[in-house]
């Protein structure tokens, strides 16, 4: 899959020319942008093309009403990692800015054709676009009239009584409900993030720990959790702290996951920690002593939550 930054270089490469396209968000590549991703691919095989999908970072909100902006479900390389297993051809990854906010739908969806003259556009159920998301499916038929392109959208996907959407899953979430998120995301909800060199302080209590800059992704509340850990085709059972290490008096959140029974070197790798079950509430402690009898208890009671997962 390619992965493209500017619409001059995409103009340029032709084989992306005269295929199929689509235009979101995509935070989490849930269910629902599967079934957007898989529609939009049928279209591009029946017009014997690729498939495009042009999205932004940040997210639009974070730009344009930053107070208000969602936290994300996952970092953008992932984004792109889910895109590609979806079977996309291409990625125009557009900065959003206050310009391109201000661009009309009629400025936008020209550009887009203008630069991939693809045949087919297929988007979302609630798709709109351009300067305060003016411009709808309507506004894109014509222009296909005009163009020779031709415009579907998809239906709402519905699961469990309600439909699939990235507000949904990041309050299953917020609520660790992993179960409900993971059928919505069609996979175990994770966070996924660099290994950090920390102070070591699980180190010096035996209970060594990778730790991730959850930073301003959607996230569980703070505990403890027994989880499942990877890198690649290595995969661990794990017992994870999500906090702000009030012993400590610490300030930034932290995901910090203890890997039972093994000590890889891991520094400066991608880990992915997916979330099992919840264990307790955090608290702070005395000193290292109670905290280090307290770990030992907890990485207990993860080896029994995930020897029976």
């Amino acid at each position: 899959m390619q992965i493209i930054h500017t619409w001059q270089e995409a103009k340029e490469i032709i084989e992306l020319k005269g295929g199929a396209i689509t235009v979101g968000n995509f935070d989490g590549v849930h269910m629902g942008h599967e079934q957007v991703l898989a529609e939009t691919n049928g279209h591009a095989q029946a017009v014997g093309g690729p498939t495009i999908v042009v999205t932004f970072e940040p997210h639009p909100r974070a730009v344009l009403f930053p107070e208000e902006a969602p936290r994300r479900l996952c970092h953008v390389q992932e984004r792109m990692q889910h895109l590609q297993k979806a079977g996309v051809d291409a990625v125009l990854l557009l900065e959003f800015t206050h310009e391109l906010a201000g661009w009309s739908a009629d400025k936008f969806s020209r550009k887009l054709h203008d630069t991939f003259t693809f045949k087919h556009m297929h988007v979302g159920y609630d798709f709109a676009f351009g300067h305060d998301r003016q411009g709808h499916i309507d506004d894109l038929r014509l222009l296909g009239d005009a163009t020779n392109f031709t415009v579907t959208e998809a239906s709402a996907f519905e699961m469990l009584g309600a439909v699939v959407s990235s507000s949904r899953i990041r309050s299953a979430v917020e609520a660790a409900d992993f179960d409900m998120a993971a059928k919505l995301l069609g996979r175990d909800y994770a966070i996924a993030g660099t290994v950090l060199h920390g102070d070591k302080r699980g180190r010096q209590m035996n209970f060594p720990t990778a730790n991730i800059d959850v930073a301003d992704l959607a996230h569980p509340p703070v505990g403890i959790y027994a989880v499942h850990a990877n890198i690649d085709d290595q995969h661990w059972h794990g017992a994870a702290y999500l906090g702000y290490r009030p012993t400590f008096n610490g300030r930034t959140l932290l995901l910090e996951t203890h890997l039972l029974d093994v000590n890889p070197d891991i520094y400066d790798q991608c880990l992915n920690v997916s979330f099992v079950e919840r264990i307790r509430e955090d608290r702070t402690y005395a000193g290292h002593a109670d905290l280090a009898t307290q770990i030992a208890k907890d990485c207990q009671a993860a080896r029994t939550i995930l020897d029976a997962d």
